[in-house]
């Protein structure tokens, strides 16, 4: 017959403790990488980043933005293939002048919403892009 003993307990409790806190670590991780990833997926590949502002807030519920700029010499169909089929924006939804507006908005297990918008302007120096990602998530 096998009896635990205080420091057989203490392997245990420790081993727990470690296996734990490895757990911590992998899921920090993770989620940090899909956040990074997240953020970073509307770059345009390529593009001069102009400028941009983020936005936290944190009541009544928990929202993220982030408004970016570019300006790219790629060509205006492929800059608004990039956006309009990579993120399900679809066909432009408004045009003023040389400038048109495409964007989506979504909602997951009906408390997390997505929207974007990209606004795309051809002008002398090249393809200005203005994108709009926001993440709000709803308390039930």
């Amino acid at each position: 017959m096998y009896v635990r003993t205080a420091s057989s307990n203490q392997k245990l409790v420790y081993g727990l403790i470690g296996l734990v806190g490895l757990l911590a670590v992998v899921l920090g991780t993770a989620a940090v990488a899909f956040v990074v990833r997240f953020r970073n997926a509307a770059d345009y590949p390529g593009a001069v980043f102009m400028g941009e502002h983020t936005l936290y807030k944190f009541s009544p519920h928990l929202v993220v933005r982030r408004d970016t700029s570019y300006l790219t010499s790629a060509p205006f169909g492929e800059v608004y293939h990039f956006y309009s089929n990579g993120f399900d924006l679809g066909p432009e939804q408004h045009a003023q002048g040389q400038c048109i507006l495409m964007g989506n908005s979504t909602t997951t297990a009906g408390m997390i919403e997505s929207d974007m918008a990209v606004t795309l302007c051809d002008t002398p120096s090249g393809r200005m892009i203005f994108v709009t990602r926001a993440l709000l998530l709803r308390r039930r």
